[in-house]
């Protein structure tokens, strides 16, 4: 399923320090659009894994991104950012972003420090998270 990206949301993505190969965790990424332009730009050297606690997003991300999921350059987990975790085999990961994400954004504070643990869990040691509410991104300390 083909969409153009929102004005919003491109110029969101386009200032992610993305490069092919790397390996990228989009929190919350529910319908999948981002993730779906993020996976085209790490190329098939990199990997994209869209997280949503959201069962019904989840199921959006998979119709959208059927082709990306089927080639292995995408793929989907509904989970919680404060329940997930690397499965065993699972490489860490270069870059997390979010965006509308309330335990990271301030909205659901009592959640936000469990969720950066995951997050700094998930990624290498030089691994970034950058979330909107800059100009458009900011990055936090995980």
């Amino acid at each position: 399923m083909e969409a153009r990206l929102s004005d919003r949301l491109a110029a969101i993505v386009d200032a992610l320090p993305l490069e092919p190969g790397l390996r990228v965790l989009e929190i919350g990424g529910a319908p999948g659009a981002a993730a779906v332009e993020v996976a085209r730009r790490v190329g098939e050297t990199g990997h994209v894994l869209v997280i949503d606690r959201s069962p019904a997003g989840t199921a959006q991300v998979r119709r959208r991104a059927t082709d990306l999921i089927d080639s292995g350059l995408l793929s989907v987990r509904c989970v919680a950012i404060e329940d997930f975790v690397l499965g065993p085999d699972e490489e860490p990961y270069d870059l997390a972003f979010a965006i509308r994400v309330g335990c990271l954004d301030g909205r659901h504070p009592r959640l936000g420090a469990a969720a950066r643990r995951r997050i700094r869990d998930a990624l290498h040691p030089y691994g970034r998270l950058l979330i909107d509410g800059g100009d458009p991104l900011q990055e936090i300390a995980v």
